[in-house]
């Protein structure tokens, strides 16, 4: 393979004759875009061999250089650093390209804020604001979005803006207007007190391109800032939700309590004093026999009704949840849920809970009834089991059945009505839902909640 020749071998290959003494001195006399791979040293030898263009082309690579540099700093700068980054980078530029001073600007309703500035010591720093109403010529030309050199482009009515450039001494300005998706949203200046510059349209293409560098991390911050804000309103929207389900959870349990306790205390007493009535009527002498066989299933009735109010009393609101705890309320719960549901359940208690705080007794209590519920409703099974495990430091139920089971996929895109209410009552005491199924494998349900001193 024959090896390959290097840029300086090729440039002189190029621009060498068959006369060797009556070569040219200059090794490059074609164009800069012809050479790919073009680095300093290369240039170093062009230099050192006399081509007229090293010089520019050194400078030209090192812009080029410095501006993959500046590339590569806003690659992966964070939002929070976009500031910074910028006004070190307008520095950079000013020293790189012998500025006095520059900035950069966001268009707003009321002109050009200036968000980042550089100025070389002993001048006055940009204003804050370029306000439209001062400098309307100015404003116009950055919002029809061309790259304009002030003051050759101004034109004869830009009164204000003639005045401050030689109020100023500003004898050079290039001002390249800003774009992000099509609509112009900033500024990039740099100024120049001590000298003119023409301003190459080669430099002005590549100051184009920092300003994108700045455009595009400016956005990036923007996208990033108005991310925040939403996912911060939608936080707190989320956790209002939650209070509210929080305070309409507290006010249901508020209104059953009072529901079930009027139901105790009057509808069953009522009934009970009506059956005593009924009784004491069968038995009088003077009612007829015929009578007596419907009385006495009207008494039957009566205190079938006076039980089904009290176990709907009890479902509302289990005052033995409040008189002998959490073990012995799920007792009686799967106790009373077998002789009505025609469903055995089998169930298991490990320790004690006479210090469960209320909410947390609550808690669980309906949960377990609401798993009970579903499986009456949904499994298809003749069996289940309850356990409950209380110990110092945790709290673990589990309610499980052989039976269809669901799709948890659907169960975790869509809960139902039960599974999001036992979802956020487990949410409020701090504890962890865990649902384990699958189509024909049953289903099992835990409730798992760490106890410490704060939580007693």
């Amino acid at each position: 393979m024959t090896p390959k020749k290097s840029h300086l071998a090729i440039a002189e290959s190029k621009t060498s004759s068959p006369n060797t003494e009556t070569s040219p001195k200059c090794l490059l006399p074609v164009a800069v875009a012809e050479f790919e791979g073009l680095d300093m040293r290369l240039c170093d030898d062009l230099q050192e061999a006399g081509c007229p263009m090293a010089s520019h082309l050194k400078e030209q690579l090192a812009f080029e250089e410095f501006l993959s540099q500046l590339s590569s700093v806003f690659v992966n700068v964070k939002p929070i650093e976009v500031d910074s980054r910028i006004k070190s980078a307008l520095q950079s530029i000013a020293k790189f390209l012998n500025i006095d001073r520059t900035g950069f600007g966001e268009v707003t309703s009321e002109g050009l804020l200036i968000l980042q500035s550089y100025e070389l010591p002993g001048l006055s720093p940009m204003p804050r604001v370029i306000l439209e109403q001062e400098f309307p010529v100015y404003m116009s030309l950055i919002q029809r979005g061309e790259v304009f050199r002030m003051p050759e482009d101004l034109p004869p009515e830009a009164s204000r803006e003639l005045d401050y450039c030689s109020s100023t001494g500003l004898l050079s300005n290039l001002t390249i207007p800003l774009k992000s998706m099509g609509r112009v949203v900033g500024g990039f200046s740099l100024e120049l007190y001590r000298r003119r510059v023409p301003w190459p349209e080669e430099l002005v293409h590549r100051l184009c391109l920092v300003g994108e560098i700045f455009s595009n991390a400016i956005e990036r911050k923007r996208t990033d800032i108005e991310l925040r804000s939403r996912e911060a309103s939608l936080s707190n929207a989320h956790d209002e939700l939650r209070q509210l389900a929080a305070k309409l959870l507290h006010a249901q349990e508020e209104e059953r309590r009072r529901i079930a306790r009027e139901m105790h205390d009057d509808w069953t007493q009522r009934l009970a004093l009506l059956g005593i009535d009924v009784a004491r009527l069968s038995n009088e002498s003077e009612i007829p026999a015929r009578m007596r066989e419907p009385l006495l299933a009207m008494q039957s009735e009566l205190v079938r009704l006076a039980e089904d109010v009290h176990a709907l009393s009890r479902q509302l609101h289990p005052s033995i949840l409040d008189d002998l705890g959490l073990v012995e309320a799920l007792r009686s719960e799967c106790s009373c849920f077998s002789r009505r549901e025609r469903i055995a359940v089998e169930y298991v208690a490990i320790g004690g809970d006479h210090e469960l705080p209320k909410e947390i007794s609550l808690c669980i209590y309906r949960v377990a009834q609401e798993a009970l519920r579903n499986i009456a409703k949904h499994a298809a099974v003749a069996e289940a089991k309850v356990s409950l495990q209380v110990s110092p430091s945790r709290l673990l139920l589990r309610v499980e059945d052989k039976g269809i089971g669901f799709d948890s996929e659907s169960m975790r895109s869509q809960p139902g009505l039960g599974l999001s209410s036992m979802i956020e009552r487990v949410r409020l005491i701090g504890a962890e839902l865990t649902v384990l199924t699958s189509p024909g494998c049953g289903t099992v349900l835990k409730v798992l909640i760490t106890i410490d001193g704060s939580t007693r």
